[in-house]
């Protein structure tokens, strides 16, 4: 029998003879064969030769020798791919193999070509695993730099944009969906100081500054210039002189404080309440939206110099429905950040398969609350694709029912249009909090929204504040 040139090398670990003549006799001419008959001929083998794929089968000398061989074939050849190779299904027993380091499971009914396919599956594994660790110390050095995890085409694109933005003083609008990291990518934006420290970074949510404080808050006040100025105090703008302010979510910013910013961003001057002298400032403004502010302005909800003033650069975060090439490495990092140890949590292949097909919402940040919800609720530490929330599951269950259709609300004309919105949104929040009995982290999930957004609404309303 001719074997390719350069051929994948498989080991078969398995006391039946027979077999291991069914399986070079169907896959030689693409696979060079080595056997062993038992777990320490396989060590030796190991240690011996470079091997690609191990087939372990789980019972050798004793009805769990495979599983104890698992450990010891890692230490031997840390880079072979084990599968476990069983003539019955035990579930206990497989996820225990691939909590030790198995990468797949394959029965002994079945047929070559599916063996085969098992094989082409797990060459591919290492093959991506090989790639990965050529490119671990580059993507070390990514996330040290960036902290975005990925190596998708739309991040490495955001942060070759990351790279030229750095270097301008230009404002700088991110766009994305909610919890896709805009406010990461704008810490990302700072320049690296003299003395090796990262620039200044402020943080301001648009949405809950209100007008009667905003240029308190914003550009500070003096002792004495009103009922309860005990002590002169800095803004927001000088805390950020030298550096970057950034305003989440711009376009929840009322129009009034729109206003009041911009003499202030075309100035860099600030004039603090109570001072008759104005501070000349440096600072770069990055601001964030998942709204489409060029709808507002032709709305009238977003002023129009303001938007020329702050749309110089644009970057725009994917979500991660477009990215899901992504969410391995995602998962891997939201478990070591999460439970401070690396691997505490694993997923079967099939699990990462349900989690990528999911739409995620919430994006990344959904994510990331998905791997502490496992840390929390899942006594195993291998992931099967039960084991996940039922929302992972809903497409396998077909489409559901057309819904009624429902009465239509009254409609009250002396409400303007934000009033009847307000309204509506109160009423809806009311009678979600109530039938989930004031669950926040429950009708975060069902009803699509983010933790902090809601809660935020939900204060806003005083609904929580009522019971």
């Amino acid at each position: 029998m001719i074997v390719k040139k350069h051929a994948p090398k498989v080991l078969i670990c398995d006391d039946d003879r027979n077999l291991h003549l069914a399986i070079k006799s169907a896959l030689g001419r693409d696979y060079e064969f080595k056997s062993a008959f038992n777990g320490d001929e396989a060590i030796l083998l190991l240690k011996k030769h470079q091997i690609d794929i191990l087939l372990l089968d789980m019972e050798l000398r004793t009805p769990t020798e495979g599983l104890e061989i698992i450990p010891r074939a890692k230490e031997a050849q840390s880079d072979a791919i084990i599968i476990f190779f069983s003539g019955r299904t035990n579930l206990e027993h497989i996820k225990t193999a691939i909590r030790l380091g198995a990468h797949d499971y394959v029965s002994k009914d079945c047929s070559a070509e599916d063996l085969a396919h098992v094989f082409a599956k797990a060459l591919q594994h290492k093959t991506l695993q090989t790639k990965a660790s050529q490119l671990q110390h580059e993507i070390k050095s990514i996330t040290r730099r960036f902290d975005l995890i990925g190596t998708s085409e739309g991040i490495q694109k955001i942060r070759r944009q990351i790279d030229r933005a750095r270097t301008s003083s230009a404002p700088v609008v991110i766009q994305g969906e909610t919890g896709t990291g805009k406010e990461v990518v704008a810490r990302l934006l700072r320049k690296t100081l003299p003395d090796q420290s990262l620039e200044p970074f402020v943080a301001v949510d648009s949405s809950t500054i209100q007008s009667s404080v905003a240029e308190s808050v914003l550009f500070g006040f003096e002792k004495g210039s009103f009922t309860g100025a005990e002590k002169t105090t800095r803004g927001l703008f000088e805390e950020a002189d030298g550096g970057v302010i950034y305003f989440d979510e711009l376009g929840n910013m009322p129009l009034e404080i729109q206003n009041k910013l911009l003499r202030v961003i075309q100035e860099k001057e600030v004039l603090r309440i109570g001072s008759a002298r104005p501070l000349t400032l440096d600072f770069r403004v990055v601001c964030a939206t998942n709204r489409n502010l060029e709808k507002m302005v032709a709305e009238g909800r977003f002023k129009d110099d303001l938007f020329q003033r702050l749309n110089v650069l644009q970057i725009t975060i994917p979500p991660l429905r477009e990215r899901i090439e992504d969410i391995p490495l995602l998962l891997n990092h939201f478990v070591e950040m999460h439970t401070g140890v690396p691997g505490k949590i694993t997923f079967l292949p099939e699990t990462i398969e349900r989690i990528q097909s999911y739409s995620f919402p919430g994006n990344v940040r959904e994510l990331s609350n998905l791997v502490l919800y496992l840390d929390s609720m899942c006594e195993d530490s291998v992931i099967a694709p039960m084991d996940l929330p039922p929302q992972y599951h809903s497409g396998k269950e077909g489409p559901p029912p057309a819904p009624r259709a429902a009465p239509q609300p009254a409609i009250d004309l002396s409400q303007t249009f934000y009033e009847a919105v307000e309204s509506f949104e109160k009423a809806y929040l009311s009678k979600a909090y109530e039938k989930m009995e004031g669950n926040i982290s429950r009708m975060s999930m069902d009803l699509r929204m983010d933790r902090s957004y809601l809660h935020r609404k939900l204060k806003n309303y005083g609904i929580h504040m009522a019971r």
